[in-house]
């Protein structure tokens, strides 16, 4: 992998661009039109490995070399291969095709290989940059979308509180989507009913938080949100080429608050003969469609996939307690998360079923680990696992419980974190509702 940059172009995931090519002088021309506008990364992986780098990289545009070359009399082909590849896989991300303007075959096999979009650098530099500005604003401001945010729970082990957290953390954002629906409503009577009432209609996917249940023990998350599936994530992998938004919402079980979930097969041999890249390709399918993706990768014994998960992921929650075996847990899980180049700038330390009685405070337990803490959730295991065997979450039950503000904090501090376009400095769902978080305060 190269990168092409001027100096002092942030290395942020937000401005990164890929090139799929071999040819580096092309690279350094379209680099240096590209300028300061973001980073671009030039490879060329294996067609099989693309889905997995697109999921990786998360780039805001993808170029295609469509320059001839007589040393390489199958360039035009592959990439053609290659943008068709794009389409199925990744039909929000934009294509754009490199070439020649005195080479009419590349730009014709571009065309015919359905890129739209074709840019000449070493002719017309300030025209690769009005399409790569045209290209970023098109993506940030599509109609009904926010950013897509995406949040990997992982647990230090098995038994620390990932899945109660990320479905009381779904549940609470949910809340919120559907009074931003209200608020939408053209009609007065409409906006004065509660927001419950909304659920009755069908929400689209943007305005739903999607919790993927990929941690164990099997199942967590679906049965205390109390739904259940025939569509698990077996299915979604071999059916991806087909899954669009409209399949998404009406595949997905959802629950009366509009939640939706997708989980692992009872069957887990199932999830054998599945290509990781597709099925990393389907969590990015999830999250562009998704308001919010919420994935519990809490116990999965797979650390690999998981690094993945957390890699394409905004934000990364490690969750732990203050037991000596969750905390020499996290430890492992840390060291699993480096050696699978995980940037340790997404991660966030949330301390579970915590009380200072216990010994280390969460301040120590942050600063040991180095790791910046997101917050704290007391230990309310009695009425947790009381609303929980009733097939309720705490919030529908006591709105000002403890555990329930606290997870409120936690999900107060992360949708802020990120400010949308447009946004002064109040985060992504402000964006969709101004004023939003002022009027959440007074609630």
């Amino acid at each position: 992998m190269k990168t092409h940059a001027r100096e002092g172009v942030a290395l942020d995931k937000a401005i990164c661009f890929l090139f799929l090519s071999r040819d580096n002088d092309v690279a350094q021309q379209l680099g240096q039109a590209i300028g300061d506008l973001g980073l671009l990364t030039q490879e060329m992986p294996p067609a099989d490995a693309l889905a997995q780098r697109l999921a990786e990289i998360q780039p805001q545009a993808v170029f295609l070399d469509f320059t001839v070359d007589p040393a390489d009399p199958g360039r035009l082909l592959a990439s053609a291969d290659l943008a068709r590849i794009l389409a199925r896989v990744a039909p929000s991300v934009p294509r754009v095709a490199v070439g020649r303007v005195a080479q009419p075959d590349g730009a014709i096999a571009a065309l015919r290989a359905g890129v739209s979009d074709f840019v000449d650098p070493a002719v017309s530099p300030d025209e690769v940059r009005g399409v790569v500005q045209r290209l970023v604003l098109d993506r940030r401001s599509a109609p009904g979308r926010g950013p897509a945010r995406s949040i990997v729970l992982v647990g230090a082990r098995a038994g620390v509180g990932t899945s109660t957290l990320a479905v009381h953390a779904a549940g609470l954002v949910q809340e919120r989507l559907a009074q931003v629906v209200q608020m939408r409503q053209p009609d007065p009577a409409a906006r004065a009913a509660r927001a419950g009432d909304l659920l009755a209609t069908q929400l689209r996917l943007a305005d739903r938080v999607c919790v993927l249940d990929l941690g164990y023990p099997l199942g967590d998350c679906l049965l205390y949100l109390n739904i259940s599936s025939e569509f698990d994530f077996a299915e979604g992998v071999r059916n991806l080429g087909r899954l669009d938004g409209t399949l998404l919402n009406s595949a997905l079980a959802r629950t009366p608050s509009g939640i939706c979930a997708l989980g692992l097969p009872r069957d887990l041999a199932q999830m054998r003969g599945l290509s990781p890249s597709d099925s990393l390709m389907l969590v990015e399918r999830l999250r562009q469609h998704c308001g919010l993706l919420l994935t519990d990768a809490g116990g999965c014994p797979d650390p690999e996939f998981t690094a993945k998960l957390a890699r394409a992921a905004c934000e990364v929650w490690l969750v732990t307690d203050q037991s000596v075996s969750a905390l020499v847990a996290l430890a492992d899980t840390l060291r699993d998360l480096e050696r699978h180049h995980v940037d340790r700038a997404s991660l966030r330390l949330v301390v579970n079923r915590y009380d200072e009685r216990y010994g280390m405070d969460a301040a120590q337990i942050a600063e040991r680990f180095s790791l910046p803490l997101a917050g704290t959730l007391p230990d309310r295991t009695l009425p947790l696992m009381a609303c929980l065997n009733q097939g309720r979450l705490l919030h529908q039950q006591a709105e000002r419980d403890v555990y329930v503000r606290a997870v409120q904090q936690l999900v107060d501090g992360v949708l802020a974190d990120t400010p949308a376009p447009g946004a002064r400095a109040t985060g992504w769902l402000a964006a969709w509702l101004p004023g939003v978080h002022k009027r959440m305060a007074l609630i």
